[in-house]
C-alpha cells in the first residue's frame, strides 16, 4: 500500500507542476496582449519580440540555474538516471 501512495503522490506532484507551467504560460499571453494594446501600432513588434525574448531568456535561466537549486539535480541526464 505505501508504494501505491508514493507513486499516487509522484503523479500528484507532476501533475501539480504541469498546471503550473500552462498557467505561466497563458499569463505570458495574457501579458503580451496587455502590453501589445497599451503601446503605439508601430512598437508593437518590438514589444511582442520584448516578451519573446524575455521568456526565452527566463526559460534558459531556470533550466540551467534555478532547477538545480529546486531539486538539486541537473536537467540534462539520461532517462535511466
Amino acid at each position: 500500500m505505501s508504494a501505491e501512495i508514493t507513486t499516487m503522490a509522484v503523479g500528484v506532484d507532476v501533475f501539480f507542476l504541469l498546471m503550473g507551467a500552462i498557467l505561466v504560460f497563458a499569463m505570458h499571453g495574457g501579458f503580451a496582449f496587455l502590453e501589445v494594446g497599451t503601446v503605439r501600432h508601430k512598437s508593437q513588434v518590438n514589444a511582442l519580440v520584448k516578451i519573446m525574448v524575455d521568456f526565452a531568456v527566463s526559460t534558459l535561466i531556470y533550466f540551467s540555474l534555478g532547477y538545480y537549486i529546486s531539486y538539486g539535480g541537473h536537467f540534462l541526464v539520461d532517462a535511466a538516471t
